[in-house]
């Protein structure tokens, strides 16, 4: 890399235990990829950032990395709004000493908010550092050449340690479908799973002593005049932002959002690529979605217990207060959800996780929507939108004729409909700017929730049936509990039906913002 030089860094780290380790550096798979010797190095990377953490609030890394005598600095940006998560921006360039130079970067390297601060080199200092070895081997497939490192060692942030042992596989020249390729034949021969933190994140988290918070939903960006190909990238790598952060939450926190938000991310992907499905081909739409919806049913029971045990088993306590039958079924729920949780983080770090967003990114990135999509990657997604908008919407004004006297089924799927058109209209808000689509989606919210509590009452119903399962018939303390949950359940589903007409036709007011 040339000193100072722009680059984009497109790589993918995985975990990889050591004990899989000669089996993977001696397997048939590794050998067909090999295009040069190993070579092995010690790297010990000290990063610099401000006292306040000007640094990781920009999204911004920056290291000196030492092997032997010779110092680099490199910088490190997070991903563009818009852009993969496996590309980054990278600069690196050699350095006198264990400080960083800042006048090493070209123009445009820092983000605008630190290239502002005309004193950012005198405040930079050392914060934590890696200590690790790395065994790197240079790979061929095709005509791309990438690199396959193996690092092993530990994160040092003050007292606090954390062991590296994982495997990164970079694209040094060439096409990232050839990326995603090698790592799924790696793939095959050990369980590699997802790391969906970069060692300086890790770092962070233990430096502050603090797990990563849940990330909620942002709005994509699109151009007015996007085509559908770029578009739907865009929404689709949003979404997969949005899933690895909550993966990160969930993995390394307790706080209940972080399943909330990873759920709410996998049904915005289904909902995705239902709205783009007049653009892509069935059985690819069919085959992404499933592993999606696969991912999702693990996590049900855990989201179904978080949403008992912090809103409705509260609420039954506000109204009913101290009772031996609701602390029975509070125990039995914090028992069942201890295990779903432990079920979510398995499936988040082993195999499972990545056998379901590889093959997705792989398809994104390496071009293969490009290829399947055909001419149609390059219509206006703008007329793509109204047509998908227009479908929906009036699809649900019919299935919400006589909204207050629609049975419970109906309403559930009335709420599926209502969800689908309230993450189309979020998509596609900025192709038609102007024109009402704030209001549109705030008052189809507002439905939605009382749908949703609405289906909470049912879901709730379920959940007490498998808590109850296998108890004694004569725990007289759990079945008074689970009636009292149940008579609450109904009075609050009846209440919710009862409002729902006027907010309905508030939303069947609104003009489409489409039109």
């Amino acid at each position: 890399m040339a000193a100072g030089g722009k680059e984009r860094e497109i790589e993918l780290a995985l975990r990889v235990a050591e004990a899989d380790l000669p089996a993977f550096l001696a397997s048939t798979a590794l050998a067909r990829l090999r295009a040069g010797p190993d070579r092995v190095r010690r790297l010990v990377s000290s990063y610099h950032d401000t006292a306040d953490f000007a640094l990781r609030a920009a999204g911004a890394v920056l290291r000196i990395r030492g092997t032997g005598r010779r110092r680099v600095q490199t910088l490190k940006t997070a991903p563009r709004a818009g852009d993969a998560a496996i590309s980054r921006g990278e600069w690196e360039a050699p350095v006198a000493g264990p400080r960083p130079d800042l006048s090493l970067l070209p123009e445009g390297a820092l983000p605008p908010e630190l290239a502002s601060d005309g004193q950012l080199g005198d405040r930079l200092l050392p914060v934590f550092e890696t200590d690790f070895r790395r065994r790197a081997i240079p790979l061929r497939l095709g005509t791309s050449r990438l690199e396959l490192a193996i690092d092993i060692g530990q994160i040092r942030a003050g007292d606090a340690r954390e062991p590296i042992t994982e495997v990164e596989v970079e694209l040094r020249d060439g096409d990232a479908a050839d990326l995603f390729a090698v790592v799924a034949e790696l793939r095959a021969v050990v369980p590699l799973s997802l790391q969906v933190l970069p060692k300086s994140a890790r770092a962070h988290l233990l430096l502050s002593g603090r797990a990563p918070g849940p990330m909620r939903a942002s709005r994509p960006r699109l151009g007015r005049h996007a085509a559908v190909g770029p578009a739907f990238a865009t929404i689709a790598r949003n979404c997969l932002a949005q899933l690895r952060a909550n993966a990160a939450a969930i993995e390394r926190g307790d706080d209940p959002e972080g399943i909330h938000q990873f759920r709410v991310a996998l049904r915005r992907l289904r909902s995705a690529f239902s709205v783009f499905a007049d653009a892509m081909p069935a059985a690819t739409r069919r085959r992404m979605a499933a592993s999606l919806r696969r991912l999702a049913r693990r996590c049900d029971p855990a989201r179904e217990l978080d949403v008992f045990l912090g809103e409705m088993l509260p609420a039954v306590r506000g109204r009913m207060g101290a009772h031996a039958g609701l602390d029975a079924v509070e125990a039995a729920a914090r028992r069942a959800r201890v295990a779903a949780r432990a079920r979510v983080r398995a499936m988040l770090e082993g195999p499972g996780f990545a056998d379901a967003i590889l093959p997705l990114e792989a398809w994104i990135e390496g071009g293969g929507w490009r290829a399947e999509a055909g001419e149609r990657f390059d219509m206006p997604a703008r007329d793509l939108a109204r047509q998908v908008l227009k479908r929906l919407h009036r699809k649900l004004l019919r299935d919400g004729r006589g909204i207050e006297g629609l049975p419970v089924a109906e309403l559930h799927m009335l709420r599926l409909r209502a969800k689908k058109l309230r993450y189309a209209g979020e998509f596609f808000r900025d192709l038609f700017p102007g024109r009402g689509a704030r209001r549109q989606v705030e008052a189809l919210a507002e439905v939605q929730g009382l749908l949703g509590t609405i289906n909470d009452g049912h879901s709730t119903r379920l959940l007490l049936a498998r808590l109850s399962r296998g108890r004694a018939g004569a725990d007289v303390a759990m079945q008074g509990g689970v009636a009292l949950v149940l008579g609450w359940c109904a009075a609050r589903e009846a209440d919710c039906i009862e409002r729902l007409p006027r907010p309905w036709e508030d939303f069947a007011g609104t003009r489409p913002f489409w039109k």
